[in-house]
């Protein structure tokens, strides 16, 4: 058990340790909105469910707990590089309809995430924990 809560831990903590640094790399420059913005590579939605499924397949084999993480891992991400992207582009849209108009507050665009930034999510889901279990 606390092999499967530290490979959780461990990937979501590299994720969002990464995601800022490749965000600074990618604009040149440093801001702090970095640290709290939701899109961008490599998912951190991912990397919460993704890191309990190959945790579970190494503790239970290919059992019902893992077939559920299974299930709700492709949820996530169905949802990271699906719906999400939509409520991007719809908060764009809207953004401009409301731009210079007062009283309405600016909508977060960067939600959503493409097919790459899910994988990326994904193989470090799988190589986290498997390092993980080696060592500890």
């Amino acid at each position: 058990m606390t092999k499967l809560i530290l490979s959780i831990v461990f990937t979501w903590l590299f994720v969002n340790i990464l995601k800022p640094i490749i965000k600074w790399k990618k604009a040149g420059k440093f801001e702090k909105r970095f640290l709290a913005e939701d899109g961008g590579m490599p998912s951190g939605h991912t990397s919460w469910v993704a890191p309990l499924a190959t945790g579970l397949y190494l503790e239970t084999g290919f059992s019902y707990l893992f077939i559920i993480s299974v299930v709700i891992t492709l949820n996530v991400v169905y949802d990271a590089i699906s719906v999400r992207p939509k409520i991007a582009r719809q908060a764009r849209s809207l953004n401009r309809l409301i731009q210079g108009k007062e009283g309405f507050e600016k909508l977060e665009e960067s939600v959503g995430h493409t097919a790459a930034e899910v994988l990326v999510s994904l193989v470090l889901s799988v190589i986290i924990p498997l390092v993980v279990y080696k060592i500890f």
